[in-house]
């Protein structure tokens, strides 16, 4: 380790020297004025990993960029002032804290008194979408120090100190830190292995730990640099101190900038090199965040957009580990939230490619990486099909190590709705034609693997699976229940197990078991395949392969008449799933109208009667144009339950869905009026709150996780289509 870090130093060296003499760029004003608090960052790191009951962060937004893997916060108590408390680090797959503030700051004027920030006559501490930052001011001296991410491993924490007399004065600064060593779930494991001051450089190295369930590292570490001309030294307990005096001269500022890092491993540390000219790097980055923002108007609604586009960056992790592209997760601030999902990562291109197309694609293309093949050592049946969920470790199935990377069942399928829309933002031809035979391959994996009865109509279900066998039989609870996760409505009523609930054994023509459904058909499974057939058969077209375009034409049509004859209930005028047993097949209009029935008019699979027959009917204040509008359940159905996950409360995309159906048959005051209504109701969404994962609908509370990309993607698309320009 020594030899390697000694053969770099004259680089890092050349870097700090320019670090310090390069002049600093300074947020733009549009941006200070307009887009500046929109999420909760500040608060008191308390443990290693605090979270609330609802399994959430304490402190409610973390501020991350770039993909990074760590994050931090603004202040709130007095001995955090000028620091940046955290970081929070993402180790892996669980989010901790490394330190409750790893370089607190304080300031002693010539005399060794120190100058409390606290008392400093006029202060200020805010965000801006490109980094954080804090201003003191007193009648001698003015102190300014700001958070920025330069790449996608490391941030930059610059402190710059003016003195404001006409005489030279003498200032010195100090920073310390410490991390936390013990975590509470883990007896006898100690976070840190060692702790190397080398040069200006503090390095801790971490420990390795495989707790399937609360902590997963390999040789990861954190390190500060310094610049050459603070003294370092270490501390007990893992601890550093740093200093510095400086003389400024009459109305003279001097800077110091140090670097902080997180790397997963030493391969990755070795490996990685920070750039020649930090300065650049800041000013190339917040001239990225100008182009994602310059478009957006300054009203209530367009500071929503700007914190979404926010909460997006703050869940996008850089590749690492089994991610091998950059990605976005659901939510930093959740325990379980650091994998990439497959039906979310389509729901976030389509928002993502407004501002940043090549993350767009790179959030699909992780997912695509894991696409099933026929040579699959674990699934060859499943060739086409895709994972629910990845992670930086792979499951024991796949020599890894981690328990949240899931192949019991799909998601949605979507994928072909992302990349049309990636296309149509981007205009790269080239992107199509290397997504459109693995979207052909996904969507024929559908058929193949969950149409039980080879009727044209697909079900839900569960792929091969140890979890799906018990005592040597197929196990009925656990099939149902990965049929209802590759929903992705995970506990709604339509899922409920009953005694005419069948779970079947999908067979081949070879007579291998490919799969498992569950006896229904679900009207947004073959709403959602009705549409990709429809943009298939785009993507066709635009590769000059006409042939499949018609092919895929008349599929679809296929389709849409099954669609609307089979699933639509003329008395009640709306869409339900099917269950069958054999011949006899029933809509499960007694179980009660769901959001999935809005799906057709989204597809644009509905007759322009359904449609009519479904807005009059059911798009009152007592069903689905509820306070936050499209419940997952009927504001009518017995069972609705406005706080219980997929059972009544709003979740974003499926809201999404509906108005773009109503949009879609020319309803568009309707649409304008009730997307309104959802950014004006759902708590937190015009002010500084964080964007939740679903809303109550007839209060609007904000339910389970915060900073929930989806919901984020959502708001952001809303904006565009109906809100920007909007008085509030």
């Amino acid at each position: 380790m020594n030899t390697l870090f000694n053969k770099n130093n004259s680089m890092r060296r050349l870097f700090l020297l320019l670090c310090i003499i390069a002049t600093h760029v300074h947020a733009s004003p549009s941006q200070s004025a307009v887009f500046s608090n929109l999420l909760p960052y500040a608060g008191k790191v308390s443990s290693i990993e605090p979270r609330d009951s609802k399994r959430n962060l304490e402190i409610p937004a973390v501020y991350i960029d770039q993909g990074a893997w760590h994050g931090f916060h603004l202040p709130t108590a007095v001995e955090d002032l000028g620091s940046f408390p955290g970081p929070l680090i993402i180790a892996q797959e669980y989010s901790i804290y490394f330190s409750k503030n790893v370089q607190q700051l304080t300031v002693f004027d010539e005399q060794g008194l120190q100058r409390k920030l606290s008392d400093a006559p006029q202060q200020k501490r805010y965000s801006l979408p490109n980094g954080l930052y804090q201003k003191y001011e007193w009648p001698d001296l003015k102190l300014f120090v700001e958070l920025r991410f330069i790449d996608n491993r490391s941030a930059s924490v610059l402190t710059e100190i003016t003195n404001t007399t006409n005489e030279t004065r003498r200032w010195r600064l100090q920073w310390q830190g410490q991390p936390y060593n013990a975590h509470p779930k883990l007896k006898d494991y100690q976070l840190i292995q060692s702790h190397q001051i080398q040069g200006t450089t503090s390095r801790w190295q971490l420990t390795p730990v495989e707790n399937t369930w609360n902590l997963l590292l390999d040789d990861a570490n954190y390190q500060i640099q310094f610049p050459r001309t603070v003294a370092l030294k270490k501390q007990t307990h893992h601890g550093y101190l740093a200093s510095t005096t400086l003389s400024l001269a009459p109305r003279a500022t001097q800077k110091i900038r140090a670097i902080h890092q997180y790397f997963h491993t030493q391969t990755e540390r070795v490996a990685h090199q920070l750039p020649i000219s930090v300065e650049q790097r800041i000013s190339d980055n917040e001239r990225n965040w100008h182009l994602k923002t310059k478009d957006i108007d300054k009203t209530p609604q367009g500071r929503m957009a700007v914190k979404a586009i926010m909460t997006l960056t703050h869940n996008w992790r850089s590749k690492a580990g089994n991610i091998l592209h950059d990605a976005v997760t659901p939510s930093v601030s959740f325990k379980w939230f650091n994998g990439v999902w497959a039906w979310d990562s389509w729901k976030q291109a389509v928002a993502i490619a407004r501002f940043d197309q090549q993350l767009a694609k790179s959030n699909i293309l992780a997912m695509f990486d894991y696409q099933f093949q026929k040579k699959d050592a674990v699934r060859p049946q499943d060739h086409g099909g895709l994972p629910d969920v990845i992670f930086y470790n792979k499951s024991p199935a796949r020599g890894g190590v981690g328990g949240n990377w899931n192949e019991r069942n799909g998601k949605p399928p979507l994928a072909t709705w992302a990349v049309w829309h990636v296309y149509l933002s981007s205009k790269d031809i080239d992107f199509i034609k290397t997504m459109y035979p693995k979207l052909v391959a996904y969507h024929q994996w559908w058929y193949r693997n969950r149409d039980h009865n080879q009727n044209g109509l697909v079900e839900y279900g569960a792929n091969v699976h140890p979890a799906h066998i018990k005592e040597g039989k197929p196990n009925r609870q656990a099939i149902i229940e990965a049929a209802a996760w590759e929903s992705g409505m995970d506990n709604a009523p339509r899922f409920d197990e009953k005694d005419d609930l069948l779970v079947l054994k999908n067979i081949n023509n070879k007579g291998e078991l490919v799969g498992y459904s569950i006896s229904q058909e679900s009207i947004d499974l073959n709403a959602y395949l009705y549409a990709e057939k429809r943009w298939l058969s785009q993507m066709a077209k635009l590769l000059s392969f006409h042939e499949e375009s018609k092919v895929w034409q008349q599929q679809a049509q296929t389709l849409v008449q099954k669609i609307q004859t089979q699933f639509f209930d003329e008395e009640s005028g709306f869409f339900y799933d099917i269950r069958f047993n054999g011949e006899r097949r029933t809509r499960l209009v007694e179980q009660g109208k769901g959001v999935e029935g809005w799906i057709p008019m989204w597809a644009k699979a509905a007759t322009p009667n359904q449609a009519r027959l479904m807005v009059e009917r059911h798009l009152t204040n007592k069903q689905f144009a509820t306070t936050v509008p499209f419940p997952t359940v009927s504001a009518d159905n017995l069972s609705f339950a406005p706080a219980r996950y997929w059972r009544g409360p709003v979740w974003l995309d499926q809201a999404w869905f509906g108005l773009k159906g109503l949009k879609n048959y020319g309803y568009h005051k309707h649409a304008k009026r009730l997307a309104n209504q959802l950014v004006n109701h759902a708590e937190g969404v015009l002010n500084d709150g964080v964007i939740r994962e679903n809303y109550h609908p007839l209060t609007g509370e904000g339910l389970h996780c915060n900073n929930f990309s989806w919901s984020a993607s959502v708001l952001l698309l809303s904006y565009h289509e109906w809100l920007a320009n909007e008085l509030q």
